[in-house]
């Protein structure tokens, strides 16, 4: 059955049930039906394109527009609003769109970056009388070959790559999800709009009478506002990028009861890695199961591994698990021929699961999508290499490429490249994914006539306004020439470290003083990947970004026991300024409190952090 069905038919049997609730309103399912449909004739009456944008921030609104879309059986495409104008706009011309969706908000920005060819549909503004028409009518046999959404993804050729993914695609998934019977449990929208989970997240709420929770970005990316909306909306499933997992159980881990709710926390979009503090609060949450999803947007999830045994027992790095229905994976060499178990192989994924291909590339689609030689299976080249093994489930070993997984995000480094090119600034460059800390972090390596400038800040410029945040290169460095070896292939071993190391930073380093700066610096370094962080050291110079400091955010709530906000870290952007404004706190609300938590505890938890760096080889 397509979800969208799925979605209808529940909606028709319980429209009292409570399906969606935002900041500002709660619907029910039956008048979330209700105004979708509404949505639907006036599309109708707009647009006879088949490709519909979405840019508008997460809310009712953008939910609505979404079923509408696909209850009109057409593709929903969804823009960012949070990427640069001119990402947007590469976005927009490389696909046929027709119409784009959005509210009062996102108006007058729309204006500027939209092509004249493209209409603008304001959804908020008042429209003609509905006919209230009892159902909307779908039509299963026509829709599964087209496609229900396009997401993005990054290209060699400097260009983001449309996927087409079909409602045969996407149904599937919602198959396989189908839900026990029992009670409801509410689902929180965490994935950004045009990340393939967001539309796993909204149908397998939607289609088996859970509740979906919508969140703004701003509450996302506030671990208190995150904890404090799951809490008050009892959310039981949640869907993690990889990346904010060990922030998200170290920020929680004193308040071990607060999200007794949670059932389910599913991580996808990259390798999972599993610390101590990960096993410590799944421990003290047994009933919350932690699941590993996996598959590239041109398959969306594949594979599934439940870690049901107890947390101490859990591997470093879990397997990314067995195949889902209606799915198949061959593991092959150079030759496409299959390898024997236990030996690594190339992972191709055929089945129902598949994408039509990338709109308006067919030589790409070509590339990617090929025909097993013996089953004559259409199949996708993952670029994963892996292995299956003795329990049958298959382990990620790494890629032959260079793609890599940045914040979730598929990233190819050779698009950053040709828009570093394109400043015309440099004379070579080199994009190279490092792992620094917890993250993996892009340097930027530079060749340029004028050895004296620092092009460093008008580079970084340049990219902000062409690539989206995880994109952008977290180091810059200027080098005399890109070092090759005896065969002309670039020389990683030969490249000037950058990052990791202290000296390599131009600030003058300041000694911290005390045990409080002394501790702060610690968890500061162990989070942005550096050897040491002096007590002055900028964190935004110092190669910070997002997830790191988040990171850095949730480990001074567990040593220290106390919240420190988001924007704590731009007011007091340097551990002497943060530790200023700790101990004023403290001296004005907690009158003789200890600056931090006993030594032993301390020490203990630095000592966790340090062991588990050590594994990860960081």
């Amino acid at each position: 059955m397509l979800f969208i069905q799925r979605f209808v038919e529940f909606a028709h049997a319980f429209p009292e049930a409570p399906a969606i609730v935002d900041a500002s309103s709660e619907l029910s399912y039956g008048e979330l039906y209700k105004q979708a449909q509404r949505l639907v004739e006036v599309i109708e009456s707009t647009s006879s394109g088949s490709m519909i944008g979405v840019l508008m921030e997460k809310s009712v609104d953008y939910i609505t527009s979404v079923l509408a879309i696909h209850l009109s059986g057409r593709t929903v495409v969804s823009l960012d609003r949070n990427y640069p104008v001119e990402r947007l706009r590469q976005m927009v011309t490389s696909i046929d769109l027709s119409l784009c969706l959005l509210n009062e908000q996102e108006y007058d920005e729309l204006n500027v970056m939209l092509d004249q060819g493209i209409r603008s549909l304001r959804i908020d503004k008042p429209t003609a009388p509905s006919a209230d028409n009892d159902s909307v009518e779908i039509k299963p046999e026509t829709l599964e070959e087209i496609p229900a959404y396009v997401v993005f993804t990054s290209g060699t050729t400097g260009q983001p790559k449309p996927v087409m993914v079909p409602y045969r695609s996407l149904s599937t998934l919602i198959d396989w999800m189908l839900k026990a019977p029992g009670r409801a449990g509410t689902t929180l929208l965490y994935a950004a709009q045009g990340f393939d989970v967001s539309f796993q997240e909204i149908y397998s709420a939607l289609c088996y009478g859970d509740r979906l929770l919508v969140i703004t970005d701003e509450q996302k990316k506030d671990m208190h506002e995150l904890t404090r909306e799951m809490v008050s909306a009892a959310v039981t499933r949640l869907f993690l990028p990889t990346s904010m997992l060990i922030p998200f159980v170290t920020f929680n881990l004193h308040d071990s009861q607060v999200l007794d709710d949670l059932q389910e926390v599913i991580c996808a979009g990259e390798q999972l890695k599993i610390n101590p503090v990960v096993r410590q609060w799944f421990k003290a949450h047994p009933q919350c199961q932690l699941i590993n999803h996996y598959g590239p947007a041109e398959t969306h999830v594949v594979m599934e591994h439940r870690l049901s045994s107890e947390p101490e027992d859990w591997p470093d790095l879990p397997p990314i698990g067995k195949i889902t229905q209606a799915s198949t994976a061959f593991l092959l060499d150079d030759h496409l021929q299959p390898v024997l178990q236990g030996n690594i192989g190339q992972l191709y994924i055929a089945g129902r699961s598949l994408a039509l291909g990338y709109y308006g590339m067919s030589a790409q689609t070509a590339e990617k999508f090929v025909t097993h030689p013996q089953t004559y299976e259409r199949m996708y080249n993952t670029g994963d290499i892996c292995v299956l093994n003795e329990q049958a489930l298959f382990e990620y070993k790494g890629r032959r490429d260079r793609q890599y997984k940045i914040r979730g995000y598929r990233v190819e480094l050779k698009e950053i490249e040709i828009v570093v090119a394109d400043s015309e600034l440099v004379e070579d460059c080199l994009v190279v994914a490092r792992q620094f800390g917890r993250t993996t972090t892009l340097v930027l390596y530079f060749t340029a006539q004028d050895r004296d400038q620092d092009l460093s800040m008008r580079l970084h410029t340049h990219l902000t306004t062409r690539l989206p945040d995880y994109m952008l290169p977290s180091f810059y460095k200027k080098i005399s020439a890109i070092p090759l070896t005896p065969n002309g292939k670039v020389d990683l071993q030969k490249l000037p470290e950058v990052g990791g190391l202290r000296s390599l930073i131009s600030t003058s380093y300041v000694e911290p003083h005390g045990e409080l700066e002394t501790t702060v610096c610690e968890l500061a370094a162990c989070c942005f990947g550096l050897d040491r962080l002096g007590a002055n050291d900028n964190f935004m110079d110092v190669g910070a970004n997002s997830i790191t400091l988040i990171s850095l955010l949730a480990e001074l709530r567990y040593v220290l026991a106390y919240d420190f906000r988001q924007t704590d870290l731009f007011e007091y952007p340097t551990p002497r300024l943060l530790c200023a404004t700790y101990q004023r706190s403290l001296d004005t609300t907690q009158q003789g409190a200890p600056t931090v938590v006993p030594a032993s505890s301390r020490k203990q938890r630095l000592i966790a952090i340090q062991r588990f760096q050590e594994k990860k080889g960081g």
